[in-house]
């Protein structure tokens, strides 16, 4: 037997060529040696590949129209007119599971329907997770949790039904108690925002004292002077002059002028009938508005200063909350470590601890309680109205119930 390839002559059981290295291929019909690529038998003719069938998924899919009486069809033989089809699909319609399928669509519309209408409203979420909408209702503001507020930023405030405070771009608002029903009233950010009467007065982007009329909605620049710590009352509007060493100037809303009343450094101002309280660099001070005479009720620097009920709240270098008993010339302190402002009103006072939040203190017994926990920009990016919070929390206006903690962001 010699190699097909290059015909040496080879063992009869050989199955490699000793001198090309060929494989051997035998035909099983004749025993003849073959090329390894050879199809058929050369010396019989015998066919020496068997085709293999190629692996069709059981998921094949054969579109219908290629298949006629269940045998394939050419595409040239179907013409595009042509309709090739399933003889077995069943064309028949089953108008009772139609008419069952669409009652059962109307009753899961139905149920639904029900659902929403009779669920408790849900409140919408921004992007971290906090809901769109105010957790209370601001029904009131005591005279402490104004004085309260304008000894910060003074950024809200209430007349009648309405409140009237910054949004979150620092805007003028007017939103009704559960704040919603949103009207702009200036375009630039404003503070010490005063509500007095038929007038709003706050200080424009220019540091500068307005007037709002709130039944004609005229608005005019009473005081050009650089104006902080704006505090209104029915006839005069307190303010420091940024302009004149920070001095307390006194506005008089009927003749419109202006008058110097104390030359000193003048900081969180206090109207109390005839005497106007207020601090300065190193002390706490009375001013009275008759006599002209000013009074030093304790030397301290104190960092924020609110009058409510004979007493006067303020906190020192220490971080410590103290009370002056007015009437009986004492004082106590209430609590320590905080951060250099205090919120006052009838029964507590609020304060912001850096990195944990805003606590909770009772005038009465002392004991604290966190209502809030979370940061905030500065420390006085918070307000109090009616003995619950509104909070500046990532550039957002945000409420806090202090009584379930719960918070919304007021405005999308």
């Amino acid at each position: 037997m010699q190699c097909p390839r290059c015909h040496y002559e080879l063992d009869e059981n050989a199955n490699f060529c000793p001198h090309c290295g060929m494989k051997i291929i035998r035909c099983p019909e004749c025993h003849a040696p073959n090329l390894e690529e050879a199809n058929f038998c050369q010396h019989c003719g015998h066919k020496l590949k068997v085709d293999t069938p190629q692996y069709q998924s059981p998921y094949h899919y054969q579109p219908v129209r290629d298949l006629y009486e269940g045998e394939a069809v050419d595409r040239e033989e179907i013409n595009d007119d042509m309709v090739v089809d399933d003889p077995n699909i069943d064309h028949t319609i089953h108008w009772k599971k139609v008419i069952i399928a669409f009652l059962v669509m109307i009753l899961a519309w139905g149920a639904s329907y029900y659902y929403l209408a009779t669920s408790p409203k849900i409140a919408l979420a921004n992007e971290d997770g906090v809901s769109i909408a105010s957790t209370f209702k601001a029904s009131k503001m005591n005279e402490a949790e104004r004085l309260s507020n304008l000894s910060g930023s003074g950024l809200i405030a209430k007349s009648g039904k309405y409140i009237y405070m910054t949004d979150d771009t620092g805007y003028l608002i007017r939103v009704d108690e559960n704040f919603k029903h949103q009207t702009e009233i200036t375009t630039e950010p404003v503070n010490y925002i005063n509500a007095v009467g038929d007038y709003l007065y706050y200080t424009n982007a220019s540091h500068q004292i307005c007037s709002y009329n709130l039944k004609t909605k005229e608005k005019r620049t009473i005081v050009t002077n650089n104006s902080y710590y704006v505090v209104a009352t029915k006839d005069v509007i307190y303010y420091q002059n940024d302009s004149d060493q920070e001095s307390l100037y006194a506005y008089d809303i009927a003749s419109g002028v202006s008058k110097k009343l104390v030359n000193d450094h003048v900081y969180c101002i206090n109207p109390v009938g005839d005497l106007i309280y207020y601090t300065t660099k190193n002390a706490i001070c009375a001013y009275d508005t008759k006599s002209g005479q000013i009074a030093l009720i304790k030397q301290t620097h104190a960092h924020t200063l609110v009058y409510n009920k004979e007493c006067l709240y303020y906190v020192d270098d220490n971080g410590s909350l103290i009370v002056l008993d007015l009437k009986n010339k004492t004082s106590d302190t209430i609590a320590s470590g905080l951060m250099g402002s205090a919120l006052i009103n009838d029964q507590y006072a609020y304060s912001y601890v850096g990195g944990k939040g805003i606590v909770r203190i009772s005038l009465s017994d002392k004991k604290q309680e966190y209502v809030y926990k979370g940061m905030i920009a500065g420390y006085y990016d918070y307000s109090i109205i009616g003995n619950n919070l509104i909070v500046k929390e990532n550039g957002h206006w945000v409420s806090v119930n202090t009584t379930n903690h719960k918070k919304g962001r007021l405005f999308k």
